[in-house]
């Protein structure tokens, strides 16, 4: 049986010895004078003798402490380097997933099945995008699909695939044609993006209006609103294919593509990483 010192004290015994001070040790390590004193003498009790002796305004270190020093310096270093590799390996399996609810819970979701048949040992993780800004440092890839709230030319991303919209709604809701304008009852517009629907009009080459506007916060609340008859709603094909499939919601206007619309932006965290790549390829072979 190891009869081991006190390990939690090694690094404010190898801080002090390395700096020549408790308090540089302590401003290093963020504990207090008090905290590292007490550690240094908890362990110098336990090895029956002083491992530092007074020199002018400093400390240096006895012989029992330079012996002391020499085995945890080489100690803690192997140490270091073994945990960062450690936390290397969980790096590269672990990818953080910035995108929007809609699209994660009527896309990328049900085929995660498929990524994790692939490369079982790498853990993705969802992240909910939404009004405020996230920092990249928080997040790997960035899966983006809605080019009418942001336009391909405001990111710099990796294309994944074509993103393609049109106007959804119940079967039977009145949706009425005039010449070259269409109108309906209720149009449901996203909040903080107004600009949604005279993107569409000018990509789809028809004129929309609606007597009324009804802001929603999610995308996903606006489709289920839709299919629900109770207005019409903007949508990305994928996120409305087996609504369509089951005759659940109908696009009556067709759909117009966005050639390479969806994205994927790979913050600098996350940029030399093969699973990120892997990643970026199964993607790509969805979204086919």
């Amino acid at each position: 049986m190891r009869r081991l010192p006190p390990l939690s004290a090694l690094p404010a015994f190898e801080a002090t010895a390395r700096l020549g001070s408790v308090t540089a040790a302590g401003a290093e390590l963020g504990r207090t004078h008090g905290a590292i004193s007490k550690q240094i003498a908890h362990l110098s009790e336990d090895l029956g003798g002083g491992l530092f002796e007074k020199a002018g305004n400093g400390l240096k270190l006895t012989s029992r402490g330079e012996r002391l020093r020499n085995a945890s310096t080489a100690l803690l270093d192997d140490l270091s380097a073994l945990a960062q590799v450690l936390r290397s390996e969980q790096d590269e399996r672990q990818i953080d997933i910035l995108t929007s609810a809609t699209f994660a819970t009527r896309w990328l979701i049900p085929r995660l099945p498929r990524f994790y048949m692939r490369c079982p040992d790498v853990d993705l993780r969802l992240r909910m995008s939404g009004p405020q800004a996230v920092p990249d440092h928080d997040f790997d890839v960035l899966v983006s699909y809605d080019r009418l709230r942001s336009p391909t030319t405001d990111m710099d991303g990796q294309i994944i695939g074509d993103t393609s919209y049109g106007i959804v709604c119940a079967p039977g809701y009145p949706l009425q044609e005039m010449g070259h304008l269409w109108t309906a009852p209720v149009a449901f517009v996203q909040v903080g993006a107004p600009q949604s629907w005279q993107m569409w009009m000018r990509l789809a080459d028809v004129e929309f209006r609606a007597e009324q506007e009804v802001e929603h916060a999610h995308h996903l609340l606006a489709l289920e609103a839709a299919a629900a008859g109770l207005g019409v709603a903007l949508a990305e094909r994928r996120l409305v294919d087996q609504d369509l499939s089951t005759g659940r919601l109908v696009a009556p206007l067709g759909f117009r593509t966005v050639p390479g619309g969806l994205l994927a932006v790979v913050t600098p965290r996350a940029s030399r990483r093969s699973t990120v790549a892997v990643l970026i390829e199964w993607l790509r072979e969805e979204a086919l």
